[in-house]
């Protein structure tokens, strides 16, 4: 029963994010600046750390993989972007992000074997998306009260034109899950780390260099693994 319930939820909130769809996508295309930007400094890490070839590669198709980290957030997806750091629950009557996460990486994997490259690349660029978004506090707790605002801080910076001064230093894990797990982890203790001061501005600071820098680092790891899975 309570199942049922959930999904009834679940139903019910897809109809109503996809009523105001045109009004979200004039907005996600500001949004998903955070992610092409993320994009473009894990590549820079994969350059600094060594791995010309597969900087190469994806640098070839960075647009490509652009559109599929916009894609990603189109039509509410986004609703599915969550993944608690401990029990992994999404949010109430959704996906989470790790389904979602395994079953883009699968569909770029697939792509690959029917030599379509481009398909390949724009279901890595929705996988990486749900790779960022585990870097982030609200989606690591299944809290998006105050999102909205960090989030806005976030791009706002960007656009100013701001970049992390760290750029090396790919992570590496074995596997989707642990990249989503671990991120999750990751950004839970920095939230706890700095939740409790006080001036919004320097509290978003501290977050979003730390947040950001994984994000960067993850991505970069996460591309390299996909790589190697498809050259091995």
């Amino acid at each position: 029963m309570k199942r049922k319930i959930e999904n009834t939820y679940g139903y019910t909130l897809k109809f109503l994010l996809y009523a105001v769809n045109p009004i979200k996508k004039k907005v996600k295309k500001t949004e998903c600046i955070v992610h092409q930007f993320i994009n473009e400094e894990a590549l820079e890490i994969l350059r600094n750390d060594g791995y010309e070839k597969q900087y190469k590669f994806f640098k070839k198709y960075i647009k490509i993989l652009n559109k599929g980290v916009i894609w990603a957030d189109a039509d509410f997806k986004s609703a599915n972007h969550c993944y608690h750091h401990e029990d992994g629950r999404g949010l109430y009557g959704c996906s989470n992000a790790l389904i979602e996460c395994e079953s883009y990486y699968n569909k770029a994997l697939k792509n690959i074997q029917c030599n379509n490259i481009p398909k390949a690349i724009f279901y890595l660029g929705a996988a990486c998306h749900l790779i960022q978004d585990t870097t982030v506090p609200a989606h690591a707790n299944v809290n998006l009260r105050n999102h909205k605002s960090f989030e806005t801080w976030a791009i706002r910076l960007i656009q100013n034109g701001y970049t992390h001064p760290i750029k090396q230093g790919a992570i590496n894990y074995n596997a989707v899950e642990e990249y989503i797990k671990e991120n999750t982890k990751y950004s839970n203790r920095i939230d706890s780390t700095y939740r409790n001061i006080i001036n919004k501005n320097q509290r978003y600071a501290k977050i979003l260099d730390k947040v950001l820098l994984k994000a960067n680092q993850s991505t970069a790891g996460f591309l390299l693994m996909f790589y190697n899975d498809i050259n091995n």
